[in-house]
Formats: C-alpha cells, structure tokens, sequence
C-alpha cells in the first residue's frame, strides 16, 4: 500500500512538474491575480468571468518573470477570455485529453501570485444530460466552486489538457472543454485581420458567434448586449415629443453582465452584477470616480442586475439627483456619490 501511494503522489508531482510552465498569473490589482495558461507561445487564456476590463496586463509566467498582455476577444457566454502577449515565449503545449470518463482521476491546476502552480486531485464528477454532453459539452468536477482557480486548467493522469476550470450558476466546479477552448481560439484569430504592417490590435472586447454555447457555464443570466446607460448597444433612440424633454437619465459608462465570482459573492452580497467596460471621460461616472473594471452592483439600494434594473432606474426625473453607488473594487466593496445627468442629444 505504502509503495502504491508512493507511486500516486510521484505521478502527480510530475504531471504537475510538466504542466507548471504552462500556467501564468494575470496580476489584476494589488495583491489580486486570475489564473491563466498559455495556449500557444503567444497567446494566454483564461475565465472571461474573473478577468476585469483593462488597457493591458501584466503576466507572470511559471519562471517569475513578468510579460506585458493586451486584451483579445472575449467570448462571455462560454466563460473565455484571450491575452495577447507583447513577446511570444517558448512553450511547449500539452495535447488535449482523449476522452473524459467519470470516475477519471484529473487535476486542477492554478498559479499562485508569483506564477508557482497550485494544483487540487479530484475526479470527474458528470456530464450534464445535454446533446454532445461528454464530447463537446460541460464536464464536472468532484470539487467546490469556491476551491478552484478561475481559468486554470484541467489536466488528466496522462498529462493531456482537458480544458479550463469554471464554475457553474450552481457553483460546481465545470470544465470548459478543449474543444470549446480550440473553437474559440481559431475563431479569434480569424476575426483579427492584419493590416499592412502585419499586425492589427485585437478587440477589447468581442462575442464570437461561430463559438457553439455550453450549458451550465459563463454567465448565470442569458447573454445580453452590453448596456450603455440604460439602453441596450443599437437601441433606437426615443423621438423627443413636442412641448417637453423626454431624455433618460445618464451615466456615462458601458456595462456587461457577469456573474460574480464565487469568493467574492459573499462580499457583495449577490451572485449577478455588472462589469464597467469603459467610461465617458467627464461624464457623472468619470467624475465619480469609477474604473473600468469596477463591478456595479447597486444604485441607491437598486440591484443593476436585472435586465432592465437600468433602464427602469433611469428615468427622466432621476436627471440631477444624487445616488449612492455601491461597486466592487480589487475584491472589496466600496460606495460613492454619483449625479445623474441628462443623456446627450
């Protein structure tokens, strides 16, 4: 028995050995990291759920040293995110996984602050009853959602990537399988079309929809388009009626829906929220002091989070007054003074 267990733990300490270069630390704020891995020498994937808008990150590969990212296309409904790395690094990428059975012994593997791998023994829990469940669909694991690495990876006892550590609205840790993972990849770098020096930026932001959906993952309520001050993007706006102005209220930012990520609900006292994508510099938010980044979650006591909390928040006789915005910040939960103004012609 004694040699048995000898031989286990020596697997694991080797299997975590081969994939540890693979794994990087996206430095997200003070003392504040999300778990990514390498897919190619170029290109770093993570949880789309986890990852704050930015201008740019810093990485931190497995050797401690740091690389400077840009954001890629990030595909919310399947829970993904891509960083383009400044400098490709030399990487060797583990194949994908063969085949998935439950029962199967796997790791979850993590990256601590300073890029050292964490890893969790577990198994296969299931597969969903969905179509493709086993193949190309959700795959859960033995695990807490609470006790995995947000974009981590998922490997199998013969080393080979089975696909990134999520977690369900239910708060299962998931896996979002490499097929998913590879799909969403080839569709990014499709999408980005070179210029005529050879390079073009790649969005900050982008849905791809050649990328099939998996049950159970990303974000808990359906995808909605990014809502700009109350108003879905490409919503006409409303004909001004003779004898009154019949402008909403504004707040000069754009949002998206996520689902706050398990260690942090309890902080933020919900499970729905929405991510600042970006601000209208000197509008009520700019002046505000909110970040893109920032995750509102109320305006006076009113959750942002439903699907049309906004809009019906907005309305024209909010045009001035003050509210109490309550947001979350580098994992802590802050409050601040904002003046609605009126939306812009």
């Amino acid at each position: 028995m004694t040699q048995l267990l000898s031989q286990v733990s020596g697997s694991v300490t080797m299997l975590v050995a081969n994939a540890a270069p693979i794994l990087t630390a996206i430095r997200i704020g003070q003392n504040r990291h999300v778990t990514g891995f390498l897919w190619r020498g170029d290109l770093v994937v993570t949880s789309d759920q986890a990852l704050p808008a930015a201008a740019g990150y810093t990485i931190v590969l497995s050797s401690g040293a740091l690389i400077s990212a840009q954001p890629g296309p990030r595909d919310p409904v399947n829970n993904l995110a891509s960083l383009r790395l400044d400098a490709a690094v030399s990487v060797t990428v583990p194949e994908p996984a063969r085949s998935a059975t439950i029962g199967a012994l796997v790791l979850a593997l993590g990256a601590d602050f300073d890029g050292s791998p964490t890893v969790r023994l577990t198994t296969i829990h299931g597969f969903p009853r969905t179509a493709g469940a086993g193949a190309t669909g959700t795959i859960t694991l033995d695990l807490s959602g609470a006790r995995v690495s947000h974009g981590g990876m998922v490997v199998d006892a013969e080393g080979r990537l089975l696909g990134m550590t999520s977690v369900s609205p239910a708060g299962d840790a998931v896996v979002v399988p490499h097929g998913v993972i590879a799909r969403f990849v080839e569709a990014a770098t499709a999408a980005v079309a070179p210029d005529t020096a050879g390079t073009a930026p790649m969005p900050q932001t982008m849905t791809l929809p050649t990328v099939q959906p998996i049950p159970q993952v990303a974000v808990q309520a359906p995808v909605e388009p990014v809502v700009r001050n109350g108003e879905p993007s490409g919503a006409r706006p409303r004909p001004s009626q003779a004898g009154g102005d019949f402008r909403r209220g504004w707040l000069g930012v754009s949002l998206q829906p996520i689902t706050v990520p398990e260690g942090l609900a309890h902080r933020a006292g919900q499970r729905t929220a929405r991510q600042v994508v970006s601000i209208t510099r000197g509008g009520p938010a700019d002046r505000a002091g909110l970040r893109a980044g920032d995750v509102l979650l109320a305006l006076d006591g009113s959750s942002t989070s439903g699907n049309h909390a906004l809009r019906a928040f907005l309305q024209p006789e909010r045009i001035g007054s003050q509210v109490e915005v309550r947001l979350m910040r580098d994992g802590l939960v802050h409050t601040t003074i904002l003046t609605i103004a009126a939306q812009p012609d």
